[in-house]
Order: structure tokens, then sequence, then C-alpha cells
């Protein structure tokens, strides 16, 4: 897999929310994540102890991860600025971190 990029995602609270990234490979083409495993995680800031994950789907052949939250699990977020990454184990149990960044959370007037 290529260099983790850092992409911002904005989450809007109260509602359902869904992120798919793709993992290439250095020479661009998709990375086989058949046999891998996600975990995904919000939190405030780096120290925090208390966190918030994502459900994470890995589409093996395609590349393809994608990071959700339901509208039950956006709501109890609080807004402003968290920090996010996706992390991918593979069946040997070699972990690397897929993406990371900002994740701005945007409170909703009728949550």
């Amino acid at each position: 897999m290529a260099a983790n990029p850092v992409i911002n995602i904005v989450i809007p609270q109260g509602s359902d929310f869904e992120e798919t990234f793709s993992s290439t490979e250095s020479d661009g083409s998709a990375s086989n994540l058949a046999g891998f495993t996600g975990e995904a995680k919000i939190k405030k800031h780096p120290e925090s102890t208390s966190s918030t994950s994502f459900t994470v789907n890995i589409t093996g052949a395609t590349g393809a991860v994608s990071i959700a939250m339901t509208s039950g699990v956006t709501g109890s977020l609080s807004p402003g600025r968290h920090l996010y990454d996706v992390r991918l184990t593979s069946s040997a149990g070699a972990k690397s971190r897929l993406v990371e960044g900002m994740a701005m959370v945007i409170a909703g007037i009728s949550t």
C-alpha cells in the first residue's frame, strides 16, 4: 500500500454518515485487501482516553474501505474538531494506517 494520506471529513451530527476510501499501491493499482480487517476511531484529541468507533467495511479486491456511523452514534458526538484514523490489519497480523485526518462534527439544529 502507498503512504497514508491525510483526508479531512465532515460529519453532520444526528445524521447517518458514510465515507469510502481507496487503497492503492505505489504504481496506482488497487490494493488487494482480501483477508484484511479494519478499525476506525474518532477522538477529540490524540491523548483522549475515550473514542467512538466507526463501522468498517472492506471490499477486498477493489481496495475500497468504507467507514460509517448511524445517526444515533453521530448524535452523541460533540460538535467541533476531532481526529480520526482508519487502521488495517492483514491476515498475517501486519498493521498499517490507511488514512487519517480531522473530522469536523457539525451541530444539527434538529437533533
